[in-house]
């Protein structure tokens, strides 16, 4: 157990990875409807694996840090502003999670007699939001205080964010579970049929059943003038959430494009989607349908999972 524990604190990288692998595999497991997931099971896996001695260079620490806030910046602005900008009550109610946090914090502050590095930390863990360490941790190393008390306040940040942040997770997953659905008065396998429904989703059928005409088709379409020079989105966007372009043959070759690759006259196009969009989308692209299939194409609608 010793040499383990000098291996982990001599070779920091070996302990960064080992953290992350058994914090996915922590993360994985399920206790009854909860899952952590691998954030929470690494920061857990990390705390253990901590008591061994392991200090990262801070460099690597803020690199890693500030990579983990791109990706989640990157992956949910959009949803984020999309989705407020259709559904005010969205923003609503972030703006009231903001003031009851702050509020809370407020009262447990003098109450409690924490000090500024707790205090952020709490914060960060009951919001489930990492991007407050990083700020808070800013902010402590411009207080007019010595080095020393500048780092025992950075490391009570995230000593506060790390016991806080389970239990402001389990809180959540509790909230939007159980309590928001009864003070909504709405059911969520309800809802969540509803959607599956709009979605084009169907029904499962006991008898094993299906519908003779398929909700979800695909078809091969040939790109004339009025659609050349456009993007793939700009194209899928014209049906919302209805058909997407999977494949492109172009001079012989099959490609599977990206959302803002170019569409050129005379390409192939193998599109998949909703019947009812389906329509409305091949319409776009005027009566040029290319009707033989090639070889280069593939011979069945590809996995909508791929």
């Amino acid at each position: 157990m010793d040499h383990a524990l000098a291996l982990l604190a001599g070779n920091p990288e070996i302990a960064l990875f080992l953290a992350l692998a058994v914090g996915h595999a922590v993360g994985a497991i399920r206790f009854g409807p909860f899952q952590l997931g691998g954030i929470c099971g690494t920061l857990i896996a990390a705390l253990v694996i901590g008591q061994a001695g392991v200090r990262l260079d801070d460099d690597v620490r803020n690199v890693a840090f500030a990579l983990f806030i791109f990706a989640l910046g990157f992956t949910g602005g959009p949803q984020f502003f999309a989705n407020v900008a259709k559904e005010w009550r969205i923003g609503l109610l972030s703006l009231v999670e903001v003031f009851v946090l702050l509020a809370l914090l407020a009262i447990a502050v003098p109450l409690l007699r924490l000090d500024p590095g707790t205090a952020a930390g709490l914060l960060a863990g009951a919001a489930t939001e990492s991007a407050v360490i990083g700020t808070a941790s800013e902010a402590v190393a411009h207080l007019s205080t010595d080095p020393e008390q500048t780092r025992v306040l950075q490391s009570h940040i995230v000593t506060a964010y790390s016991v806080t942040y389970l239990f402001g997770l389990i809180s959540i997953v509790l909230f939007t579970s159980q309590l928001a659905p009864w003070l909504l008065r709405e059911n969520l396998r309800e809802s969540a049929q509803r959607l599956w429904q709009k979605l084009g989703g169907q029904d499962d059928r006991p008898d094993g059943q299906l519908d003779a005409l398929p909700r979800i088709v695909s078809r091969v379409l040939r790109v004339d003038a009025a659609q050349e020079g456009k993007t793939v989105i700009d194209v899928e966007r014209g049906v919302a959430m209805g058909v997407t372009i999977r494949r492109i043959l172009r001079e012989g070759e099959t490609l599977k494009p990206a959302p803002d690759d170019i569409l050129r006259a005379g390409d192939i196009v193998l599109a998949v989607g909703r019947r009812d969009a389906m329509v409305a989308f091949a319409r776009r692209f005027g009566a040029q349908r290319w009707a033989q299939r090639s070889a280069a194409m593939p011979r069945s609608p590809p996995n909508l999972t791929t």
